[in-house]
């Protein structure tokens, strides 16, 4: 494969709060500083939260992201090839490098031929990342669902390897689930033990995404179903009787499991307890869908899951992901793309997920050639060292169309 190296020039941007909001805009983050991770005329780069992103000792920062030749459509930007990059920040995000991979997702086409895992992964070694596909998204269409590892941070990868009989559990094939739809979210328990979340959907039936948690106990050998997060209608899960509040009309309302679950973020708690925060989607037949993002906890290690709070509204045109971390006092963070007003936004749960504080906006002023869509977001967030968080996310301005950014801020 052509290896491409792009080095990207550093724009530091500073902004304070501002007193004047702009109809009902949020207030925004103090003292960001913005840089530029990726940006190239005739391309769009987009989309972190489909291709990971990890932080390793030092505050080396690696993100993955989706490098196309620009087109201007009807929806995206962006024509084939969609190629898996990454980019690495070796300063703690203030200044990057970008490249395409070498045996990495992607390069093999969108059903490769899958290994097993003979030898069985160290999730504990320095160095470890862990790149999940799968299938509905741009750069990857593999309902089977596989992986790559690296051990040094990124620079070299292990793959493609399979996950097993997935498809064939009792635990899908019994709800009419049949396509794989995962991106990487996944917590190491210790070196032979990884909870992986996945979701999976009806083949042909938009937006039936559910999502659920796999387990490891050798390494990566074989996989086990662990239990539903948000499962799908008729199937008892605790999450089944809790109803999401989208509408004035609460007889309108819909169960959760009526609604989309796809794309977690999941943290593990010091004491042992699981958050994993959820893009939810509602489609309203004759009118707008609804878009937003909650928060289930599990103490049983991933086996049972409650409902614990709705965090946000991201807008409509499809609605927007969450990026999850834990700052260094053992908040949660969370990010996302708001689509109705364009902007990248932050908040934050000091009672492990229960309440969540007012939004702030970390990115505005979204600008691009045809503006019918506030194509942005997608993001990846991490904790530096010295307590700083590190957002990871596309966004198009007048300056730089479709590009790849970084926020940095004091949370």
């Amino acid at each position: 494969m052509k290896y491409f190296f792009y080095y990207t020039t550093t724009a530091l941007l500073f902004f304070t709060s501002c007193n004047e909001h702009i109809n009902d805009k949020p207030e925004y983050a103090k003292d960001t500083q913005h840089t530029i991770i990726y940006s190239q005329q005739g391309r769009f780069a987009g989309w972190p939260a489909n291709c990971a992103a990890f932080i390793f000792n030092n505050d080396e920062i690696v993100t993955g992201f989706i490098e196309a030749p620009y087109k201007k459509t009807d929806g995206h930007n962006a024509e084939k090839p969609y190629l898996n990059w990454l980019a690495r920040s070796i300063d703690g995000g203030k200044t990057w490098t970008a490249a395409d991979p070498e045996n990495y997702a992607g390069d093999f086409g969108d059903k490769p031929e899958l290994r097993s895992v003979d030898t069985s992964i160290n999730y504990s070694q320095p160095g470890f990342a862990m790149r999940v596909v799968g299938a509905g998204y741009h750069g990857a269409n593999d309902g089977r669902a596989h992986f790559f590892y690296s051990y040094d941070v990124g620079k070299t990868w292990k793959g493609p390897y399979g996950f097993g009989d997935v498809l064939n559990w009792s635990e899908l094939t019994s709800a009419g689930l049949n396509e794989l739809t995962p991106r990487t979210d996944y917590i190491v328990n210790d070196s032979s033990n990884c909870l992986l979340f996945f979701s999976a959907r009806k083949k042909d039936e938009f937006a039936s995404d559910r999502l659920f948690c796999i387990e490891t106990n050798d390494g990566g050998k074989t996989f086990h179903f662990s239990g539903w997060v948000v499962g799908p209608a008729g199937i008892d899960t605790a999450g089944k009787s809790v109803k999401v509040n989208l509408f004035e009309d609460a007889g309108k309302n819909p169960d959760a499991d009526e609604c989309r679950a796809v794309m977690s973020q999941s943290q593990k708690l010091h004491d042992g307890t699981l958050v994993s925060v959820i893009r939810r989607k509602f489609i309203v037949k004759g009118g707008d869908d609804k878009h937003w993002i909650d928060a289930y906890t599990s103490t049983d290690g991933g086996k049972t899951w409650n409902f614990l709070s709705e965090i946000a509204d991201t807008g409509g045109e499809n609605g927007n992901p969450p990026a999850l971390a834990l700052t260094r006092d053992d908040r949660l963070c969370v990010v996302y793309g708001e689509r109705n007003q364009g902007t990248i936004r932050t908040v934050y749960s000091a009672d492990n997920g229960k309440t969540w504080s007012q939004p702030q906006i970390l990115m505005d002023g979204f600008w691009s050639e045809d503006m019918q869509l506030n194509d942005l977001g997608y993001p990846r967030v991490v904790c530096r060292s010295d307590g700083k968080m590190v957002a990871m996310y596309y966004y198009s301005t007048k300056e730089n169309p479709h590009h790849l950014r970084a926020t940095i801020w004091q949370p």
